[in-house]
């Protein structure tokens, strides 16, 4: 399985990282002679701040949309995602810049200030492309399509994601913060690129199409290898078994934590560590509890944790969880409730309990909204300040606590200073005695600052202090506050009322339940249409919007199941099956796969759950969901629907469980006979054999292939899918020589105006020293036809043909049936 490193790993990505290089064969896009800095220069650009309060008002203000109603009054022309965009691209010819980000993102809110909000740069922006907005939050599936191209093009993840795309939507060119003018540090200014881009548009456009193309392809092949992958046996203990061996020795065992070998960063990684508690409870493996009580103790200690708000920042900086990302999410706070809480129950120790009611207080306190419902983020900056809201200097502290009383305190907690900022016109305040601002952390190795403070335990030591961090809390909440992204996303909705209810059971505290129970009403009353079975994404101000993803569906259906496990009420059960059914009805294809959105065909590629990463995915959540639907009321469609689902990614799941967490431990939960279940669920076609009981070998035996019809905007397309077992090739088309049987892709009763074949791999074998071309693995056939000759028909039906080939022998050929259901779901044949 093919998997990107995408942005979900890194928040922030290195300013200027901007990608200038292409990968898969793709050259520097600025091809030629670059516009650079002498030509911006010429064209008379100031590079001040527009000043007046609301000098400019675009298209966004009528956005229900926190982080795009930020960017409203920009002197850009920004568009919202959407039709009328598209449709003035096409009609003038432009490219298209897409800006993707969301509230709390730092970088987001520097490029806002240094580039979005200058009319001179604003200016070039509107002349030479439309100009288009997206909320990560609001529009995942977006996200998550051109996070996949900025991986390819550049080799790096992260927002804000900054890509320029042909009107038809194809990327030709990605990056990340463009500084608003050339840095030799940071690189090309934002003025540099646009003129450069324009530039390749009118001057080679032939050229930015080839590209955009090459970018599709890869695209599709990424893809289709998250989709795809062999059937391997259904071994939930076995996959467990390998997760845990995988991830162990990724800990730090200094300072706690799974390492990132590619960076200094530390994510909690709630997923990954909640399925080393499974792996705990059924076979006792000390090592797995171990790591993960030591990760848990470590960011306690750490400047992660808020200190005196509680709660915990997105991710920390270094190794040893002193300099957070300020940033403060809803999904990380609800997972890691959930992993205090749990530790709490497995080992009794009261600093699990503590630190679970800190983090619930806090979501109740400074994250619920006062109808019910849970807001998305706490941002990290602060007048332009990363962490300001936040920080302290010793001074401070004396000031509050008087000389003597701030030596105590701070013989146990200690202040980390921050690197300087990498942003120019960004500079920490200072104190009068000029010390830089500092996160309070605990002092470590915790053991030794008991021994020299005499205190016996942590818990005791925390208490001792608890009135100094009250009087700095409330010092630091007459600051100004760092801004909250008010959208009540259900998906994150869903965890957080599942980890309340289930918390609230652990740790003997009704208030948590009283909570996930006003949110989940609330959020059913507003989110949820009962007539027509149809659930939104997010709430803001009142106001429902954005089609559910089968990421919300599952999450708030799983958090249902968790309110009637904990009160007994049948009533959440029975809404927690109509969220199920819904699951089955909108997202499931005909593989036994979920699509990850019901509006499938109006995307540029279509979507699957390629892993868990910040938090379970979709996927892993609907398996959980039918499984305990099963377990309840022993209806079988949900098992069935289960065991075709694992069917379809038990190759992945085989390979990297470690990357399938959430579903790698649902299945070691639940224990069910999914393999028997599946045997008759998936209807298979029985295997051809003789009449006297030998089969001989085909190429069917080792080639699949599956297709999927998609509508874009001028034309509609085919995507085959032909996968080819592992020591196995098939021939490239066209084929090296006359004599070999080449790839073929054809339809019955309807010819494609074009079929575009994947560029092959170059095979030597001892009968052809100069190679032969030849497909291995995954690979991806497009067959263009013209817009709207699909749509007569409710499915396409075709045929592949081909012949698989070893480094020894050849089988004969098979001509392998293809049907795809028009509307984007796929058929396997």
């Amino acid at each position: 399985m093919m998997r990107l490193r995408t942005g979900t790993d890194q928040h922030r990505s290195t300013a200027g990282g901007i990608g200038i290089v292409a990968t898969l064969a793709i050259t520097t896009l600025i091809w030629g002679s670059p516009i650079l800095a002498d030509d911006v220069a010429r064209s008379g650009l100031r590079t001040d701040r527009a000043s007046g309060l609301y000098a400019s008002t675009n298209r966004l203000i009528d956005s229900h949309n926190p982080y795009l109603l930020v960017h409203a009054h920009n002197p850009v022309d920004w568009y919202p995602w959407g039709p009328e965009a598209f449709a003035k691209a096409k009609k003038e010819n432009k490219p298209i810049f897409l800006s993707i980000g969301y509230s709390t993102c730092y970088w987001c809110h520097v490029a806002e200030r240094t580039i979005y909000s200058n009319p001179d740069i604003a200016k070039l922006m509107n002349q030479w492309f439309v100009n288009v907005k997206v909320d990560r939050e609001q529009r995942p599936d977006v996200d998550r399509i051109y996070m996949i191209a900025r991986e390819l093009m550049t080799g790096g993840g992260g927002w804000p994601n900054n890509l320029f795309l042909t009107p038809d939507l194809k990327p030709f060119y990605a990056g990340s913060y463009f500084p608003p003018r050339d840095d030799p540090r940071a690189g090309p200014g934002f003025p540099t690129v646009l003129a450069s881009i324009d530039h390749a548009w009118t001057t080679d456009h032939t050229q930015a199409l080839n590209v955009a193309d090459n970018v599709m392809a890869a695209m599709r092949r990424v893809q289709s290898a998250a989709a795809g992958g062999a059937v391997a046996p259904i071994k939930p203990d076995a996959w467990l078994a390998k997760a845990r061996d995988t991830l162990l020795p990724q800990f730090d065992q200094m300072d706690g934590g799974l390492a990132d070998r590619r960076s200094a960063t530390k994510f909690p990684n709630p997923p990954r560590l909640a399925l080393l508690l499974p792996d705990y409870r059924i076979n006792q493996t000390s090592a797995a509890l171990s790591g993960v009580l030591n990760t848990l103790d470590a960011m306690v200690f750490g400047g992660i944790h808020d200190q005196l708000g509680g709660g915990f920042h997105r991710y920390s900086t270094e190794p040893s969880w002193s300099i957070p990302h300020f940033e403060k999410m809803l999904y990380d706070n609800a997972q890691l409730l959930q992993l205090y809480a749990e530790a709490f129950r497995i080992t009794g120790l009261p600093l699990y309990r503590q630190i679970a009611l800190e983090t619930a207080g806090y979501l109740g306190r400074d994250m619920m909204a006062p109808d019910g419902g849970l807001y998305t983020a706490r941002d990290a900056q602060l007048n332009g300040v990363e962490g300001e809201g936040y920080l302290w200097t010793r001074g401070e502290i004396v000031s509050l606590l008087g000389e003597k009383e701030a030596t105590r305190f701070l013989s146990v907690y200690s202040l980390t200073s921050l690197p300087r900022p990498d942003v120019p016109d960004v500079v920490h305040p200072r104190d009068v005695n000029g010390e830089p601002p500092a996160v309070l952390r605990l002092r470590v190795p915790i053991d030794q600052t008991l021994k020299t403070t005499d205190f016996k335990e942590v818990t005791e030591m925390l208490a001792s202090f608890a009135a100094d961090r009250q009087k700095l809390l409330v010092a630091r909440e007459q600051r100004a506050q760092p801004a909250r992204d008010e959208k009540v996303v259900i998906s994150l909705n869903g965890l957080t009322i599942a980890a309340l209810a289930e918390s609230s059971q652990v740790l003997h505290d009704p208030q948590l339940l009283d909570w996930a129970q006003k949110t989940a009403q609330r959020i059913w009353a507003l989110a949820y249409d009962q007539r027509t079975g149809l659930l939104k994404h997010e709430i803001y101000r009142g106001q429902v919007q954005t089609s559910g993803f089968l990421q919300d569906y599952a999450s708030l259906g799983a958090a249902f199941m968790s309110l009637a496990d904990v009160t007994g009420e049948a009533i959440w059960r029975d809404r927690a099956r109509l969220l199920a059914n819904s699951i089955l009805d909108r997202f499931v294809r005909a593989d036994g796969a979920f699509s990850t959105t019901s509006d499938e065909k109006d995307l540029l590629i279509p979507i699957a759950d390629d892993g868990d990463a910040e938090t379970p995915s979709g996927t892993s959540i609907a398996i959980d969901l039918l499984l305990r639907l099963h377990e309840a009321s022993a209806d079988r469609h949900f098992l069935e629907a289960v065991a075709r689902a694992v069917t379809r990614l038990s190759g992945q799941f085989q390979d990297h469980p470690e990357l399938w967490a959430a579903s790698v431990a649902t299945l070691n939960r639940h224990r069910l006979p999914l393999a028997s279940v599946g045997a008759t669920a998936t209807n298979s076609p029985p295997t051809p054999s003789a009449t006297d009981g030998t089969h001989v070998p085909v190429t069917a035996d080792h080639v699949g292939a599956a297709a999927s019809a998609i509508s874009v905007p001028d034309e509609d397309e085919v995507l085959v899918t032909i996968k080819v077992d592992d020591k196995f090739h098939i021939n490239a088309n066209p084929a090296s020589f006359d004599f070999l049987i080449p790839t073929t892709v054809e339809f019955n009763d309807i010819k494609p105006k074009k079929v575009e074949y994947p560029k092959p791999t170059r095979f030597t074998p001892e009968f052809a020293r100069d190679g032969l071309d030849v497909y291995e693995g995954s690979v991806a056939v497009v067959a263009r036809f013209p817009k709207g000759s699909l749509s007569a028909n409710s499915s396409i039906q075709g045929a592949v043909t081909a012949q698989a080939c070893t480094n020894q022998i050849c089988l004969p050929p098979s001509t392998l049936p293809i049907s795809a259901a028009v509307g984007g779901r796929a058929k396997e044949p």
